[in-house]
């Protein structure tokens, strides 16, 4: 019995260490890359998976405005200039023996190429759920 109940007692406390947050359901595509013939048919899947270490508070759009930049980094190096059908994932572990955060982000999208510019932010913004406070990184890619 004490088992069951201190496991139920953990589950419990964990869930509440974590904050998760997604773009949605399915991939986004920036309205502006959206129209007939904005992009070339030719689109090669991406992803990029990074891991946070943060101090204070999280926020969020900085740490998706980052990983987003290091995927449109890999596709430029593939001929691309854009990413769309885009999606994110976002979970926030707290660490309460130090206070930090550690924060994983997946992002996918798709490179490819067109004459109208990347927007160069991250899709889906309002979704995002961070933790109140000032955010100091203190890791990126342990």
């Amino acid at each position: 019995m004490r088992r069951a109940s201190s496991q139920a007692k953990v589950n419990a406390q964990g869930k509440s260490n974590h904050v998760e947050s997604s773009s949605g359901l399915e991939p986004v595509t920036d309205p502006s890359l959206s129209g007939e013939n904005a992009t070339l048919p030719r689109k090669l899947p991406m992803t990029q998976t990074d891991v946070y270490t943060c101090i204070g508070g999280v926020n969020i759009l900085v740490l998706l405005r980052a990983t987003r930049s290091a995927l449109i980094e890999r596709a430029e190096t593939l001929g691309a200039n854009v990413l769309v059908d885009e999606s994110w994932k976002c979970i926030i572990c707290k660490n309460r023996s130090n206070g930090t955060y550690k924060v994983n982000i997946r992002y996918q999208a798709s490179a490819t190429r067109s004459s109208v510019p990347d927007p160069h932010k991250p899709v889906a913004l309002d979704n995002a759920k961070g933790v109140p406070g000032l955010m100091t990184i203190i890791k990126r890619n342990d």
